[in-house]
C-alpha cells in the first residue's frame, strides 16, 4: 500500500531512487499524490532518467489534484515543447485551468498576459510537491526568447493566443491578492501590488486612489518590494507601513 509520507521522507533523507520507485509504486496504484511526485522526478530526472514526454502523462493523470499544480505544470512543459511539440494554445489552456483551480502562480500569470497580450516566460517554471507546494524559479534563461528558429512567427503565434484585456487581467490580480498567503505569501503580496496598480491606474476598473493605496499598503506590509518601492516614491510615511505589518502580527 503506497505510503506518501513514507515516500517524500526518504525523498528528503536524500533517497532520491528510492523516493522515485515509491512515486511510481503509488501511480500505478491510482494515487494522483504518487502520480503527481513522480511525473516531477522524470521532468527534473530525479531519481530516474528524465523523461519529459512521460512526465507529460504522468501529470495529466494527476490533474485532478486539488490546486491547480499539475494543470501548471503542463502549461510549462507544452509553453517550453518539453517532451512534446511547443502548443501554446494547450499551454494556455491549462494555465486557465490552474488559476481557476486555485494556483496563484496561474492567477498572476494570466492577469499579466491579459495585461501585455501575449504569453510570454514566466518566471516561475513549475512547481514541486515535495514536500508541498513550492515554486521553482527559473534562472536567468529566456526559453521563449532566442531558443527558436523563426523569433518573429513566433512572437506571432504568442501574440494569437491571447487578447490584451484589462478586465480580465483586473479579475486575475484580484483572485491573485485575495489567495490564501498559507504558502505563497510572496505571491500574494505580489499579487495586491499589481491589484492596487490597477486602483491606482484605472486599469480594468475605475480609478480609485484611496483603495489602491490602502491594497498597496497590505502589499508592502506583506513583503512585496515593488509596493514599498512605489510608497517610498510616492512620499508615504515608512511608519505608516511600519504601523501596518504591526497590526499584521497582533
Amino acid at each position: 500500500m503506497y505510503d506518501n509520507a513514507k515516500a517524500i521522507t526518504a525523498y528528503l533523507h536524500g533517497d532520491r531512487e528510492g523516493a522515485a520507485a515509491m512515486f511510481l509504486e503509488g501511480a500505478r496504484e491510482g494515487d494522483i499524490f504518487g502520480a503527481f511526485n513522480y511525473a516531477w522526478c522524470l521532468w527534473r530526472g530525479v531519481g530516474v532518467s528524465p523523461d519529459a514526454k512521460a512526465a507529460r502523462s504522468f501529470f495529466g493523470f494527476a490533474s485532478e489534484l486539488s490546486g491547480g499544480d499539475a494543470h501548471y505544470n503542463l502549461a510549462i512543459l507544452h509553453m517550453h515543447g518539453e517532451g512534446g511539440r511547443v502548443d501554446y494554445r494547450k499551454a494556455f489552456s491549462h494555465m486557465q485551468t490552474a488559476a481557476e483551480l486555485g494556483c496563484v502562480e496561474a492567477m498572476l500569470y494570466l492577469g499579466n498576459a491579459y495585461t501585455t497580450g501575449t504569453l510570454f516566460e514566466p518566471d516561475i517554471i513549475g512547481i514541486s510537491r515535495i514536500p508541498f507546494h513550492t515554486a521553482e524559479y527559473r534562472s536567468s534563461a529566456f526559453y521563449l526568447e532566442g531558443s527558436v528558429e523563426d523569433a518573429q512567427a513566433d512572437e506571432e503565434a504568442r501574440v494569437r493566443i491571447v487578447s490584451a484585456d484589462a478586465s480580465e487581467a483586473f479579475y486575475w490580480f484580484s483572485r491573485a491578492a485575495h489567495h490564501d498567503p498559507t504558502y505563497a505569501e510572496a505571491l500574494v503580496a505580489k499579487g495586491q501590488f499589481l491589484y492596487a496598480k490597477c486602483y491606482l491606474d484605472g486599469f480594468g476598473t475605475e480609478y480609485n486612489r484611496e483603495r489602491g493605496l490602502k491594497i498597496m499598503l497590505l502589499a508592502g506590509a506583506n513583503g512585496s518590494p515593488e509596493a514599498a518601492g512605489f510608497l517610498a516614491e510616492q512620499g508615504v510615511p515608512m511608519a505608516l507601513l511600519e504601523d501596518v505589518r504591526k497590526k499584521r502580527r497582533q
